[in-house]
């Protein structure tokens, strides 16, 4: 599951905290299957749900949630947005929270059989979607929160 791999990556390059402490981001698969075709076609498709853990998260959710979307855009550009993605929170305090997203995942593995040689080829598909013709290279994020007049930077990453 190379995607959820590319994806907690991305979240720790974007999310300045978590870049400091990358032991408060868990990730992890509760539940998936295997979609296959009958025969000697060994090539399959990964559908998985992906649970990813922000534990002690203070502020806004937009440092997290706006990587998060860009990520899928570029990468599972198909996924529904009514179902793709999914969150809950555990409020520790007033100024901190765990939060769970739970995204769903699919990731095309082409594995090509070669009978004669008696081999059998593997390559997992990551696609890139663009999401623009030419799209930043380097974002800025900047929040405003209520009685503040002006916008404060909260975060920054490079294109996934």
């Amino acid at each position: 599951m190379r995607k959820l791999a590319n994806l907690r990556q991305h979240l720790l390059d974007s999310v300045p905290p978590l870049a400091a402490d990358p032991d408060r981001l868990r990730t992890y698969t509760p539940s998936g299957s295997i979609r296959f075709s009958r025969g000697q076609h060994l090539s399959h498709e990964y559908r998985f749900t992906a649970e990813i853990i922000v534990m002690g998260h203070r502020g806004d959710l937009d440092p997290i949630v706006l990587p998060l979307l860009q990520w899928l855009a570029h990468y599972q550009p198909d996924a529904d947005p009514e179902q793709a993605v999914s969150f809950s929170a555990e409020i520790l305090s007033h100024e901190e929270q765990d939060l769970i997203f739970s995204v769903e995942l699919t990731e095309r593995v082409v594995a090509l059989v070669d009978n004669d040689a008696g081999t059998i080829r593997s390559e997992h598909r990551l696609p890139e979607y663009p999401i623009d013709r030419d799209p930043a290279q380097r974002w800025q994020l900047s929040t405003r929160t209520d009685g503040q007049d002006d916008f404060t930077p909260a975060s920054e990453w490079q294109t996934p």
